[in-house]
């Protein structure tokens, strides 16, 4: 074998390993409670708010997913008028929670 066939061997071998050793990026949304975190900072959007709501409920024995919230929006009114007390929805269920209804007459 010639010293360039031995060269080009060791280096696509060692393209490969490096290719095989490369951990991939995670693309997945970061929430913490209603925020989204990014590299600026916490932003709040609706997606990490429904997937806060799918928590809770799961929290109360509530079999429900965030895509099940997000793709329904009368679950989401549903959840929040029976759980809208829990303080940890306050930001979420802000327009539908029990304490936004008028009072009886």
């Amino acid at each position: 074998m010639t010293i360039f066939l031995q060269t080009g061997i060791i280096c696509c071998a060692a393209l490969l390993l490096t290719a095989m050793l490369t951990v991939p990026a995670e693309a997945r949304i970061q929430c913490r409670g209603n925020f989204q975190m990014t590299k600026y900072g916490p932003i709040a959007t609706p997606y990490c708010e429904e997937e806060q709501i799918a928590f809770v409920a799961r929290s109360y024995g509530q079999n429900v997913t965030g895509s099940q919230v997000r793709k329904n929006p009368l679950m989401k009114v549903y959840l929040c008028q029976t759980l809208g007390y829990d303080s940890r929805l306050k930001g979420s269920c802000a327009g539908y929670g029990p304490d936004s209804y008028a009072p009886a007459r």
